[in-house]
């Protein structure tokens, strides 16, 4: 198990170690694209998601999860080369379809191809140990990519596309060699293309019907939603904010290094916080903090800024390695734990359209969509107060285990029952 641990946190370094997010937005606007062209590109984006989302789950429930990771990979790779030769916002769309294919086929499948390994082998406790660590690895990755990915924008601002798609590459190479996959899933036979179809519906209805029947994991998604379209909306907002400061290509991506530097430290140390403050503590926390600093962003100047920046850090940070281990430990089945992930992608993807960027592309420009942000924070945080009875949050030095699949939850119908290893 340590060689697949290892390859997989390779895996998350490379696999989302996109070097031209500190500079898209210039991008784009150097192909003549409009501030409100880019936030559709970005509904675009959150609508292919959740039109293939549950697809995705499923077909990495039942093929396996590191098929689906593997093919999400290459799909990088044509996004990348496709927005590399772009001009005009047609051609951008369709990078845009490709990349949130790639992000669906990877999403859900990864956390669940952990999760399941740790089951295998016994482990399933430390499983918000590895998904802290494995977070950590992702900024890691994050943080290097962006501060390359502002080197090269000043040399030619479509570069980053291309070094992307050769790590996107990589990314593919170490799936290729992880192994590890549960036996119920990489075993199915293939039966008529009709016949899948059915089986595949049939999963996704079953999976909805557990995630609208658990109040608790219900909260979670919503919670996730809201946190997410914040954490999301930053990419798009600090580059017109920082530009507005005067700082070139190469200092943004310094600063999103910097940024993303401090979240991998953070994520690193999430299980530690929370066995120390409690999940209640931090999980409110994060949200009344996102929440006040995009209000804030658009009062301050220079130093201030970037202590804004360093308290939205903190929160990227800590974001996955609260959500994920509350989202598994509110999902009984592993058949349908990669589904459920999807459907909560689902979720925070429609939240973002409607709650973000439809918006934000008809406000008057980002410094407006900055207090547009702090407002759909603050409303998150009203809702799901009023709703905190149903909040499966654990207080300070609470000890964390995660729901093991037992032998006798049944498989899909007409599909063989998964076996114990």
């Amino acid at each position: 198990m340590a060689r697949d641990l290892r390859l997989f946190y390779l895996f998350r370094l490379l696999a989302t170690s996109y070097l031209w997010v500190p500079i898209f937005v210039y991008f784009f606007e150097s192909r003549g694209l409009q501030w409100s062209e880019i936030s559709i590109l970005g509904a675009i984006y959150c609508g292919v998601v959740i039109l293939v989302e549950i697809p995705t789950g499923a077909f990495a429930d039942r093929i396996g999860r590191r098929r689906s990771m593997m093919a999400g990979t290459l799909a990088m790779v044509a996004a990348c080369v496709t927005a590399y030769f772009a001009h005009g916002f047609a051609a951008f769309a369709i990078a845009e379809v490709l990349a949130a294919t790639s992000m669906s086929l990877c999403s859900g499948a990864d956390s669940a191809y952990l999760f399941d390994l740790l089951v295998d082998n016994g482990r399933a406790d430390e499983y918000a140990h590895h998904e802290g660590r494995a977070s950590a690895w992702h900024f890691a990755g994050q943080t290097l990519a962006f501060a390359a990915g502002g080197v090269l924008a000043e040399i030619d601002l479509a570069l980053p596309y291309l070094a992307t798609a050769a790590v996107s590459a990589a990314a593919f190479g170490v799936a290729l060699l992880m192994d590890g996959e549960r036996a119920a899933i990489v075993s199915r036979p293939l039966r008529p293309a009709r016949e899948e179809a059915r089986a595949y519906f049939r999963h996704m209805r079953e999976s909805l019907r557990a995630a609208r029947s658990n109040r608790a994991l219900l909260w979670v998604i919503g919670y996730a939603a809201v946190v997410f379209a914040l954490l999301k909306a930053i990419a798009y907002l600090y580059q017109p904010l920082l530009k507005a400061q005067s700082f070139g290509y190469a200092e943004v991506g310094f600063i999103f290094a910097g940024v993303y530097a401090v979240a991998s430290f953070v994520a690193h140390q999430a299980d530690a916080l929370r066995r120390q403050y409690g999940e209640d503590v931090l999980v409110w926390g994060v949200l009344i903090a996102l929440a006040g600093s995009f209000l804030l962003l658009g009062q301050v100047r220079s130093e201030w800024v970037m202590m804004l920046l360093l308290v939205q850090a903190i929160a990227t940070g800590l974001y996955s390695p609260l959500v994920k281990p509350l989202l598994n430990r509110q999902i009984a089945s592993s058949d349908h734990r990669a589904t459920v992930l999807s459907i909560e992608s689902i979720a925070k993807r429609s939240f973002m359209i409607g709650a973000v960027f439809l918006p934000i592309a008809a406000s008057y420009g980002p410094a407006a969509a900055l207090y547009w942000c702090g407002g759909v924070g603050l409303a998150g945080f009203a809702v799901l107060a009023a709703f905190g009875r149903a909040a499966p949050l654990s207080g300070r030095g609470a000890v964390f285990r995660a729901v093991v699949p037992e032998d006798s939850v049944p498989a899909l119908s007409g599909d063989p029952p998964c076996p114990s290893k």
